[in-house]
């Protein structure tokens, strides 16, 4: 039998959340990476070399494409015409397809759908009910192009995407009424099946979903896409959503490839993924004889395409100006330095804004007789986006770029009521961000940095001890109300936003009611509205919880180097820089 070739070079972004060039808004100032125009260049350069190789190449991306900075918030109160930045990016950079993230739909399906009917490239969900947003498609079929090494013909590909099932719920409010997000398992073996039966010669799946281990039969937006890694008519997956990297270093794999390549190429245009395939055609269909699968980093020496540049130069300029805007005036810094150790000045204004909104959202409801609670999600403290990445807002102006980190997503208002039980649970899936510490153990981490800062909700109206000395479930050492312990069928409302009700952040496990009431402000105009309001100095000197071992405990976090002007305010836990890390952080421990 005739053996057939031939060389496949598949491109990959995902999560890129408007990061059109790299541009830090909330200090007004470049970033350490040149963002999409950045990636660019890379694109330009890895085009080039695998046209020497003798390889076709195809650009994907895999959603969360379009909100995610001050720039996509200002563009989206901005219509959609074409000089929108991310379609001149797109139809500049020539993407082949493009798949659909949840946050994608975070301003609505109108804007998403203007969107979508001025790129060129596809748009695609395939599990997402048909004709729900217009111009999305549930699959896409591209030819190649690809000189084969016997001259075959060029190679068909099938692109499929997926979004997580739990769209349903975060986005409940932005999708169209009854549209469906049908399982991403189900839906796209289905679609696989059907894409190489009409002569799809490789099937792409562009899976907006993580690729942590799955829980039993459960699949989820963390665990999705290395689920449909093993369906049989899926041959390459590109993952994303939970903003890992992966592989963190090259994967190569000589046949016979039993297992689809995955590339997950981090957030915010930080890598581009790559996949060389090489393929061979036998009666069977085409087959990965060889796969090598990698990231290349955006690196902060890159040279950003100055086509990008051009195109994002207007819509940049505009929201600059709109940041410099001011909206209050403090009479002291505000800052999240600490926000892992006690409750911060910037948690007590996020949770200020969400309880005047539930109250005047409630008002009259019935509800009224009920205590108000408010959380204030940890994030913005440093981690893996580095030492720069906490809020600080001076003594003085207000403007709105300093409260651009308050919100990355535009998870909105809602109130929810709930009972003591549910609200024990709710701060004891928040106390799994530390480690379980241990006495007379020196530099034990405090942090346990396999869940992310922003699960970790501080919950405004209580009193309560958090003790990461103790188990996983068993942290909540008092929850206290008004003076009394709460109990287990106590009623509440609680202020949160809609993503934490519909159960992101794994808060699926509570079985939280459906919201009472949902705003229609964005949360930086909830911010406004607490800042401009009376009171919020008062909240400015609660501190709702404290860690406490009930001994003698030492632990070690990391925070900024501006921290230590700062120690004053965690005095009571005596802190002491014990040196620093290779990132930039401070190292600072800390007695319980």
């Amino acid at each position: 039998m005739t053996r057939i070739t031939a060389k496949l070079r598949i491109l990959a972004t995902t999560d890129l959340h408007m990061n059109l060039t790299g541009f830090d808004y909330a200090f007004d100032a470049p970033s350490s990476t040149a963002g999409l125009a950045g990636l660019a260049t890379m694109v330009a350069a890895a085009r080039d070399e695998a046209r020497s190789q003798g390889r076709a190449t195809v650009l994907l991306d895999n959603g969360d494409f379009l909100q995610g900075t001050a720039l996509a918030d200002w563009q989206s109160t901005s219509g959609t015409a074409s000089t929108h930045p991310i379609i001149r990016a797109f139809n500049t950079m020539g993407y082949d397809a493009i798949g659909l993230g949840n946050h994608d739909l975070d301003y609505g399906a109108r804007y998403l759908a203007d969107v979508i009917g001025q790129l060129d490239a596809p748009v695609i969900s395939t599990n997402l009910s048909g004709g729900a947003i217009a111009g999305v498609r549930p699959h896409a079929v591209l030819k190649t192009g690809t000189d084969t090494s016997q001259g075959a013909a060029p190679l068909t590909l099938g692109i499929l995407s997926a979004l997580p099932q739990e769209t349903a719920i975060w986005n409940a409010s932005q999708l169209p009424t009854g549209a469906r997000i049908q399982d991403p398992l189900v839906s796209l073996a289905t679609a696989a099946k059907k894409l190489r039966k009409d002569g799809a010669g490789l099937v792409i799946a562009l899976a907006h979903m993580g690729i942590s281990p799955s829980d039993g039969q459960k699949i989820t937006g963390n665990s999705g896409a290395a689920a449909l890694a093993q369906v049989p008519d899926i041959d390459v997956v590109i993952a994303g959503h939970t903003h890992q990297r992966y592989p963190l270093a090259p994967v190569t794999c000589t046949g016979p490839v039993t297992a689809s390549p995955i590339v997950m190429p981090g957030n915010g245009a930080s890598d581009l993924g790559v996949i060389d395939l090489d393929l061979v055609q036998t009666s069977g269909g085409w087959h990965i004889e060889k796969y090598t699968s990698r990231l290349w980093p955006n690196a902060g020496t890159l040279k950003p395409d100055p086509a990008i540049i051009d195109r994002t130069i207007p819509a940049h300029q505009a929201t600059r100006a709109y940041l410099a805007e001011p909206v209050a005036e403090i009479g002291c810094d505000l800052h999240s330095y600490f926000g892992m150790v006690r409750p911060t000045d910037t948690l007590a204004l996020a949770a200020r804004s969400k309880a005047i909104e539930v109250k005047q959202g409630l008002a009259g409801s019935g509800y009224d007789h009920l205590p108000i609670l408010a959380t204030a999600t940890t994030r913005t403290v440093g981690e893996k986006s580095g030492p720069t990445n906490y809020i600080h807002i001076p003594q003085g102006p207000v403007l709105r770029r300093h409260l651009a980190n308050f919100a990355p997503a535009t998870n909105r208002i809602c109130a929810l009521r709930i009972t003591g039980a549910m609200l024990r649970d709710w701060l004891e899936h928040s106390a799994r961000v530390y480690n379980q510490l241990s006495p007379d153990t020196p530099d034990q981490q405090l942090r346990d940095e396999r869940n992310p800062s922003f699960i970790f909700d501080t919950i405004y109206g209580l009193d309560y001890i958090i003790d990461p000395s103790r188990p996983v479930g068993e942290r909540i050492t008092s929850l206290m109300h008004a003076g009394a312990a709460v109990t287990a069928d106590q009623q509440f409302i609680i202020a949160t936003n809609h993503f934490r009700a519909a159960g992101g952040g794994g808060y699926t496990d509570l079985n939280l009611p459906a919201p009472l009431f949902q705003s229609d402000l964005t949360p930086v105009q909830a911010i406004v509205q607490a800042l401009q309001s009376d009171g919020f100095t008062d909240w400015m000197h609660i501190t709702p919880w404290q860690l406490n071992c009930g001994g003698t405990f030492k632990a070690v976090f990391e925070s900024s180097p501006n921290a230590a002007r700062c120690f004053s305010q965690i005095g009571a836990l005596c802190p002491e820089i014990l040196g620093h890390t290779e990132t930039g952080f401070d190292r600072i421990q800390i007695t319980l």
